[in-house]
């Protein structure tokens, strides 16, 4: 009986090492990729404000370019600037007068993340204002074109 035993014991405790071993490996080798997919590449949304109604967003954002957008409590949000290093929201930032909040979201468009890493790029080598302007006018014009963004808000 033992005998037995030994034989069909010493195979499932074999195997069960053997898939633990595989498994970890097999996590280790694809967890990253999985994770940026799942979640996307985290970006920050410099916000020149919020207001309830389109008009009044209008009449009080003191910039004259931005992106924006309703959320889901019905205010209107006036983007300034999108970036994903944190370093460059002071500079985005320092090109506009007045207050600015900074939201992070995820963004799921590999090509829109691409596009948003060349112009931090860009942002992170000016330091002379107007050139900054042209740059972060340019990326968001790139946002504003590319209608299917995607964002997850970061809790």
């Amino acid at each position: 009986m033992i005998k037995k035993l030994k034989r069909v014991l010493i195979p499932i405790v074999l195997s069960i090492i053997c898939g633990s071993v595989c498994g970890k490996l097999v996590y280790d080798i694809y967890e990253p990729s999985v994770k940026e997919v799942v979640m996307g590449k985290k970006i920050y949304l410099v916000q020149a404000g919020a207001y309830s109604n389109y008009d009044s967003m209008v009449d009080n954002t003191l910039v004259n370019n931005y992106i924006y957008y309703e959320d889901k409590d019905g205010l209107y949000k006036a983007i300034i600037g999108v970036t994903e290093e944190y370093d460059n929201i002071s500079k985005i930032a320092s090109t506009y007068s007045g207050e600015v909040i900074v939201s992070e979201y995820y963004s799921m468009d590999s090509e829109m993340n691409k596009k948003i890493e060349e112009y931090d790029e860009k942002i992170s080598g000016i330091s002379d204002s107007d050139e900054l302007k042209s740059v972060v006018l340019e990326m968001l014009t790139l946002y504003k074109d590319n209608e299917d963004n995607t964002l997850v808000k970061v809790s």
